[in-house]
Parts: structure tokens; sequence; C-alpha cells
């Protein structure tokens, strides 16, 4: 403030004309956080945003990388897999994305939500700009987040140019990638553009046991766009996407084995000579293999035993989808919008949860959905362009299928069901959760800005949210052998009050559940700019995320819907754009303040031999904290920096585990984190080309990977990442770069399956990627 006040009263049109000469100023970035094109420093909200171009020129190709250039955003793994990834935003975040389980923080491409994201963090690539969207988004997007929104933008074709730009890349672990686009005018009124990328790289991390390279890469991506505008009055934007993934899966390292546990029924039994399996002895070969090697894991995958149930493991994703938008200029004064999109999506995986010889969890977990949204906008504007205002009607659908198969404890239930742990197959004692179902949102709003002054505006929002979800499970045992001969048994207790399983006959092994809610959401914000150098503002949002079901219920009790979220959110910020020496200085500062109610968790539960996720609520729940975003520019240096902090503090409701472990509230999201980007353009002949040196750090708290577990534990960490790139070299469009991420080797965690607290005994952990580099070529025409 000491800086910016003093300089905001020194505004002229000669600095107005020199900020628009600074390369890679923030203050011209547009944003859409309020549904239309806004400078970024002017929006009265805590926004983060990086164009396509300076993603490119950071070296960003997914969402991990994103993380570290924005404050306040925190991305780890999804429990054991890398790409199902958890967003946190302001210490609320997803564990899971069942099919029932609306996230927090929502994903959205080209304007439509993407409440799965499989394969999503893989396809920054030919974009326009990535924005995110910090706290509550209750009045403006469709599918209510409660944490915030990181919304993606691909580039829009463009009219009367014919340009493209292709790279590649080659690094360790035999990396190599193919990026390229092409930009085709199709007479005045239509333009294409086709965008795709393919990439291939080896695992960093080795299982002995299979010989698979786990962590490995393997997909392809790509985009077709048109663009029409038959008139000048009317503009509309389809994008076909695709993406398509097949690879060996995630790595899962058995880093906590604790005794006593359910895991000390294995040396009781070993000691009765009915098991070889020696778990006190495969922990400690793994931990002296990944001391020895890092990540370097032996698990029993493929070994083709009894116990195998489903072999090698794997994953593989399929996502694609259509969107349009539509805008028709009625007038001056009034825009009507149109957003269809339509997705689907399919995902299976096999993975060893464990990492060591022993089946402990080998499940099998698919995903089959689609979903269909559709948001009609009328934009006015009134009173001498002083009121500008939304109108909207939005409706969404998905259905589907989401659930597992799961190859459990095995040895202990072959041996409890008084049979031969050595010889009797497996496969008899699979349980399967299948849940499959619908859920409906249909919603109406209205939100506006009115300038009272030149300096002072009023900006609000309200919205009806309508939503209905229904559900279906069939938990079974498919394989199992009943006394009478015929094979399968259902699994779901129809009356917990009685000990013992009560069923019902396999074929009738469906159980269905329903349930709507309602909720008005709503905003108001006031904002004050002295100056054209300065904003000021404060806003209060209420925001709500509907219930749902967990796909993993087993009885009429946990088949129960969870409870809806509500979050009133307070927050004040200030943003100034300034001249400073040579070049400009930017910043944004938020603190915030989130009271939420029913705060929706996602836990790993042991029930009936099964580990399951399922919902509950925490009854009171506060987050505070702030951001605080700085960018200097000049022509020749750049220098963006962060700092935020978080801090979740639960008011009612907390719960323990199993064994009596107090719940550990700040889960996923450190409380500090900082981090700078420093980019180096140093004055050489255009003969040459042009030079850019970047160079990245961030540095994060101790961040807690699990619910209850010390274990899970990730303390403080630093990475580095470096790029060097030579653009136009020789004036020919060509370009050559070198880049290294994690420059200094880090081993940190970003993700753990933690069931001590549930009373197996052990935790697994899942890594961040080490050090990887690389060369890029590149040309543009």
């Amino acid at each position: 403030m000491l800086v910016a006040f003093p300089a905001a009263a020194q505004t002229t049109a000669d600095d107005t004309a020199s900020r628009a000469t600074v390369a890679n100023s923030v203050a011209e970035i547009i944003v859409t956080a309020r549904r239309r094109d806004e400078v970024l420093q002017d929006v009265p909200i805590s926004v983060s945003a990086l164009s396509g171009d300076q993603l490119q020129q950071a070296g960003v190709t997914d969402v991990q990388g994103l993380q570290y250039r924005t404050p306040s955003l925190s991305i780890t793994s999804a429990q054991s897999q890398r790409n199902t990834v958890a967003f946190a935003i302001r210490g609320q975040r997803t564990q899971e994305t069942q099919l029932f389980t609306d996230p927090p923080v929502g994903t959205y491409f080209a304007e439509v939500v993407q409440p799965r994201p499989y394969g999503f963090g893989n396809t920054l690539f030919d974009l326009e700009s990535v924005q995110v969207l910090k706290g509550v988004q209750g009045t403006l997007f469709g599918r209510n987040m409660t944490g915030g929104a990181v919304l993606v933008e691909p580039r829009h074709p463009e009219m009367g140019v014919f340009s493209g730009e292709i790279r590649a890349q080659y690094g360790n672990y035999d990396m190599h990638d193919i990026t390229g686009s092409v930009n085709i005018p199709a007479g005045d009124m239509l333009a294409f553009r086709l965008a795709g990328k393919t990439r291939e790289r080896d695992g960093w991390a080795h299982d002995v046991g299979s010989g698979l390279d786990l962590d490995n890469q393997n997909y392809d991506a790509f985009r077709v766009s048109a663009l029409f505008e038959p008139t000048p009055d009317i503009q509309s934007l389809t994008v076909f996407d695709w993406f398509k993934s097949s690879e060996n899966g995630t790595a899962s390292f058995l880093t906590t084995a604790v005794f006593p546990s359910l895991l000390s029924n294995y040396e009781t039994l070993r000691s009765f000579g009915l098991i070889d399996t020696n778990i006190p002895a495969q922990f400690a070969e793994a931990q002296q293999l990944f001391r020895d090697r890092r990540f370097t894991l032996n698990s029993g995958s493929g070994n083709g035993s009894n116990l195998d149930v489903f072999g090698l493991p794997f994953e593989k994703i399929k996502n694609w989808g259509i969107t349009n938008k539509t805008t028709w200029q009625l007038s001056d004064t009034l825009t009507l919008k149109n957003i269809f999109g339509y997705r689907k999506q399919r995902r299976d995986i096999v993975q060893d949860y464990d990492g060591i010889p022993a089946f402990l969890i080998a499940p099998y977990q698919f995903a089959r959905t689609r979903n269909i949204s559709e948001e009609l906008q009328l934009q006015a504007k009134a009173f001498d362009n002083r009121l500008d205002l939304i109108l909207g009607a939005y409706y969404f659908e998905e259905k589907g299928i989401d659930g597992s198969r799961a190859n459990t404890l095995p040895e202990l239930n072959i041996i409890g069901a008084g049979l031969n742990a050595r010889t009797t197959d497996a496969t008899l004692f699979v349980t399967a959760n299948p849940g499959r179902g619908y859920s409906r949102t249909a919603a109406g709003f209205i939100a506006g800005t009115f300038k009272v002054t030149d300096q002072l505006s009023l900006s609000g929002g309200l919205r009806y949210n309508y939503d209905k979800r229904k559900i279906t499970v069939s938990p079974s045992r498919p394989n199992f052998v009943n006394a009478d001969g015929s094979v399968g048994l259902c699994s779901f207790d129809t009356d917990t009050a009685t000990a013992g399983l009560q069923t019902v006959p396999f074929d009738e092994c469906f159980f269905t559940n329903q349930k709507t809610f309602k909720e008005w959401t709503y905003d108001a914000t006031i904002q004050y700019e002295p100056s054209d150098a300065v904003t000021l503002y404060a806003s209060y949002r209420h925001g709500f995320r509907a219930g749902g079901f967990s796909t993993r219920a087993t009885n009429f009790v946990t088949l129960r819907p969870f409870l809806p979220e509500f979050v009133d959110e307070y927050e004040i910020g200030m943003k100034t754009d300034t001249p400073l020496g040579a070049g400009r200085l930017t910043t944004s500062t938020a603190l915030f303040r989130q009271d939420g109610s029913d705060v929706q968790k996602q836990r790993a539960t042991f029930v009936d031999g099964n580990v399951f996720t399922v919902v509950d609520n925490t009854a009171k729940q506060r987050n505070i904290g702030g951001e605080f975003e700085a960018t200097f520019n000049t022509d020749t240096f750049s220098l963006t920096g962060f700092y935020s902090y978080t801090k979740v503090k639960i008011l009612e409701g907390a719960v323990t585990s199993t064994i009596g472990l107090p719940e550990i509230a700040q889960r996923g999201t450190p409380r500090h984190q900082l981090g700078a980007t420093a980019i180096i353009s140093p004055p050489i002949s255009e003969d040459v080309g042009k030079l850019n040196v970047i160079a990245n750090y961030t540095w994060r708290s101790k961040i807690y990977l699990d619910d209850f577990e010390l274990q899970g534990k990730q303390p403080a960490y630093s990475l580095v990442n470096l790029r060097a790139e030579l653009n136009n070299v020789g004036g020919t469009g060509a370009s050559v770069a070198a880049f290294v991420n994690n420059a200094l080797d880090e081993t940190y965690r970003i993700g753990v399956l933690g069931l001590i607290a549930e009373g197996l005994g052990f935790q697994n952990s899942v890594y961040g990627e080490p050090r990887t580099y690389g060369i890029e070529v590149g040309y543009k025409f």
C-alpha cells in the first residue's frame, strides 16, 4: 500500500500508454470470473490468471505445474491415483470423484463444467488462458462450488489468418512429446483450429515383481474448433475435444506398517503354517528397496498365483466432449448467449495399493459416465451503461455407473471360510460395489453490477438451485459359490440390527434411494476505485453444495444421503497497478473467512472385510486466510511472487477413527505457500532471436495427506524449475529450449492411502515426480 498509493495519484494518459507497452502485463489479462470479459485488475474477486503464452513460456503442461504459480491452490492425488487429482482451494478439498459427489473446487473447459476430470490435468495445451477463482462460486457457475473453480479456455480460431505451430520435446525417461496447432481460415465467416498432443514417457518407478515401469505416460489428445460468424452480431464457437490414455498406473509404496492391527492376523496364521505371507519381512524389504534405489518396489501383481485376481496393473481413460458457445448481439445493450456441452467418459484401473508381494488391497475400479449441460444467458446494459446485468437459466444431467471389484485381504477371507489359502482361487471372494443412477440440476440466476459513481460500484447475485440424485447399488460377491451350488451372493445387509448378513436373492440385489435438494445462494460486493491504479472491495457470498450418496453403500444406513454443505464467505481485497522505475508493479491482496456447516468429508472406512470410501459431514468448520500476488514487469525482466495462508479449524463435529485417533482438520492443504517466477529477457540482436531465461521457485509448509494419521504428514519442501528458450531464431520462426523440473531432485509425497486409523495397520504413499529434463524445438508459421 505504501508503494501503490502515492503513485496512484499521478496516473496520466502517458502512464496508461506506457502500461500497454510492458511485456506480459498482468493488468491487460482478460478474465471471465463474472461471466463477462473484464480486465483482471478491475475484478473484485481473488483470481489468478495465466495466458496461454505465459503457460507455454513457463513450461506448464499439466495442473501439477499450475499450483506452483497460484496462491491457495494445492493439488494432490486422490488417494493412490495420480491421474485423478484432488483440487484444494482455501482449505476445501475433494478426495475422490465419485459419481454422486460434487467437488468443492470445480473444473471448467470452455465454460462447461467437468465434474469427473479424468485426464483433465494433461490437456493444458493451445490455450487462451487458465483462471483460478478462489472462494465460493455460488451464483454464476452451474455446479455450485464452495471452494473455487479452475477455468480452462482453449484457444479460439482466428478469422482470416493462416498460422500454426509445432513443438517437439525429448527428455530423460525416454520422454518424447509432440504438440501442434494450425489455424485455417475458410472465407469471411468461418475459421477452423486444429490442435493436438501426443506424449510418451517411461515410468520412473520400477516394480521388480511385475517388471513394469509405473508412473509412465502414454496419452494422445486433440481438439477441432470451428468459429462461425455469419454476421457481425452473431458468433458461434464449437469445440470437439478428445483424450485417450493407456498407462501402467501409479506406483503405491508401502510406507508404514503397524502392529498390533489386522495385519497381526497374518502373523498368527503364518505361525500355524496356514499361509507363507510374511508381512514384517516384506515391509522391511520394501523399505530397503526404496533406500537402495529410490522409487523401486516389489508387488505381487501379475504373478499368476491363486491370489492374483486382476493380473498386471493398468490405467485407461477415454474422455471426449462437444461444446458450443453462441453469442448474438441483439442490440448495443442486449446480448443473448447460449452454452451447450456434452461429455462422455470411461475409466478403468487395476492397481496394487499395498506395493508388496502380499495381496492386501488390489481393486479394479471403473466408471462410465455421460453428462449434458445447457445454459442460456441474457446480458444487458442500462442506465447509460452503468448497469451490467445477467439473467440466466441452467440445466445439467449426469448419468452413469461408478464402482469397483475388490480383492481385499484374500488370504484372511479364504481361511475364514475354512478353505486352503495356498490353492483356493481368490476370485471366489471378490466383492463388487457398483452404483448407478443420475444427478440432475436446474437453476435460475440473476447477477449484476451497478456503477453508482465513477469510483463506487455495487454488485450482487441470486440463484435458485434444484438438485435431484437417484442411486441404485448392488453390493455382492458375484463369484461366490453357495451351499446349494448357485453362484453369487448379495452383500447388502437389510437388517443391521440383527447379527449376521441378511441377504436377498442374488438376482434381486438392487437397492435404490433418491433425494432432492433445494437452496438459494447469493452474494453482494461493494467496490471502490479511488483512482485508475487502485481497486478496493468487500464481499459476502453464501454457497451451497448439494448432498448425495455413497456408491459403496452396503446397508440402508450407508445408503442414506449425506447432507448438503453450506459456506458463508467474507472477503476483503485490494488490487493495484502502478508505475515503478522502468516498469510496472501490479498487486492483488485478499483476506477471507469461511464459515462452513455440514462440510462434506470423504473418508476411507473398513466394513465387513473391505475398504470403502464414504461421505459424511462435519457440523461446523472455519477456514481463514489470505492471498497476496505481485508482478513487476519491464521490457527485459518480469518477477511474479505470491504468498498464501490458510488455516482450517473444526468448530463442531470433529470425529475420531475406529481406533480412537482424532481428526486432522487441515488435510491436503499447507498452511503456508509461497512462490516466485522470474523471467529475464536480455536485449540481444534480432538477427539472433529473443532469449528468455525462466526460473520458478515454490515452497510449501507441511501437509497432512490423511484425515487421522500423523504418518501421512509430508514435511515442508521446495521445488525449483528452470527453462531457457531462444525464440524466432534468426527471424525464421524457429525456437529451441532446454528445461529441468524439480531441479534439486526433491523427494516428496502428493497423496496417501491411510488405513491405520481404520484398523488395517498400514499406509501407502504416492510421490511427486523426480527430476525431469529435456530439450525442445519448435517452429511457428
